[in-house]
């Protein structure tokens, strides 16, 4: 899936239907570029002489190079999210653990096969972090859904010791996740132990897939699928529940209990 409109919508005029088929067209051209050079590659004039149209032609559909660019990430951002969404569903019976890292390595995959849509999404195109273009926030709040979903998972099997968490989170920074519960939908039943734990899953997972798309793992460490797997698996090992020394068996509950819906575009990491 690309996220991408492959044709114009069924009911539009004429008029409309050319309408998205030029905007379908300047958007693969871009995505070509982007491939080909990344996101500082992505040029208007470019795609003007490769579609065989005026300049001005192209900034009637996108005013200005970061709007096409923005474009492009709400389409990556969706295609990413359906990717997440269709790992997680087929994971049916799975422990947290083991749906925690299938659906990394579904995250993994997209982003290997489209490494310059995948750094474009996360902003390593010098957007402005403070200041989100409200389609990308909704967008991408589909992509973080699943990340949150999953963690719900594991807080009502027992496999995320969210006090221990908390208790070590410093009380500024308990305030602030705290607030960004509040003031994100969908978050209101997740401890604040548990939101910490979704930053921190988040971070490793996006740390690792970084560094293996820019070049940056040791060179003789040749199985990178194995290395992430093996990273994956330590995020959610250090979430769990300590056994006390009296109780060996203390721990995670595996209750292979039906995944939980999702509900998509209701949170989000910005």
């Amino acid at each position: 899936m690309t996220g991408a409109l492959t044709g114009p919508p069924p009911g539009l005029s004429r008029r409309d239907r050319r309408k998205q088929e030029t905007i379908n067209d300047i958007k693969a051209a871009a995505r070509r570029q982007l491939a080909g050079a990344g996101p500082a590659g992505v040029s208007l004039r470019g795609i003007a002489r490769e579609l065989g149209m005026t300049a001005s032609a192209v900034h009637y559909y996108f005013p200005a190079r970061q709007a096409l660019l923005s474009a492009l990430v709400v389409d990556g951002s969706q295609s990413l999210a359906d990717c997440l969404q269709a790992a997680y569903h087929a994971t049916g019976q799975a422990t947290p653990d083991e749906r925690w890292v299938a659906v990394c390595r579904a995250h993994r995959s997209w982003a290997l096969g489209r490494p310059s849509k995948y750094l474009l999404l996360y902003g390593h195109d010098g957007r402005a972090a403070t200041r989100p273009d409200p389609r990308i926030a909704v967008a991408m709040s589909n992509v973080n859904a699943v990340l949150f979903t999953m963690m719900k998972d594991a807080v009502a099997d027992g496999y995320v010791d969210t006090e221990a968490i908390e208790a070590r989170t410093p009380p500024e920074l308990r305030g602030q996740l705290a607030a960004w519960r509040a003031q994100t939908p969908g978050l209101a039943d997740l401890p604040v132990g548990a939101v910490a734990a979704c930053m921190i899953g988040f971070a490793e997972l996006h740390g690792a897939i970084t560094l293996e798309i820019n070049g940056y793992t040791p060179p003789q460490l040749t199985d990178a699928a194995a290395l992430f797997d093996l990273r994956m698996a330590h995020v959610a090992a250090s979430l769990h529940p300590h056994p006390h020394p009296a109780q060996p068996d203390a721990g995670p509950r595996h209750l292979h209990r039906p995944a939980s819906g999702l509900r998509s575009g209701t949170v989000g990491l910005a």
